[in-house]
């Protein structure tokens, strides 16, 4: 009655799909090259860009606020009060997070392409 127990096939590891990296990179820098495999890469992409994306909310909603205290104030005819409104929103700032994002969005897709051609190392691979 010795049984032979049946052997369990490894499960196949499906090829990891280079669109889907292309997308996920498309929705947040770094996210791609994440889910291939490149973790220190994408977080390096990732983290820099939520960075600036949290800042330029950041920056734009305190804005807003500073905005609707403003036109909602009993005093908006007063001496200055509609002058303020032109440096409400910080533009300076805003448009650079905006740039920061833009270039690390550029250079995540580059970085995807290249990688795209390269295999993973041997040492990656078996984590």
């Amino acid at each position: 009655m010795n049984e032979i127990p049946l052997a369990i096939p490894p499960l196949l590891k499906r090829p990891k799909s280079l669109g889907w990296a292309a997308a996920l990179n498309f929705v947040l820098p770094g996210a791609g090259l994440f889910y291939l495999g490149r973790r220190m890469l994408g977080a390096l992409l990732a983290v820099p860009f939520l960075i600036c994306l949290v800042g330029a909310l950041g920056v734009f909603l305190i804005g807003y606020v500073h905005y609707l205290n403003t036109v909602l104030a009993d005093d908006l005819m007063k001496e200055g009060q509609l002058e303020q409104l032109l440096e409400v929103f910080h533009n300076r700032w805003l448009t650079g997070l905006g740039l920061a994002g833009l270039a690390l969005q550029i250079i995540s897709m580059i970085v995807l392409a290249v990688v795209r051609k390269k295999p993973l190392p041997a040492w990656n691979s078996i984590v």
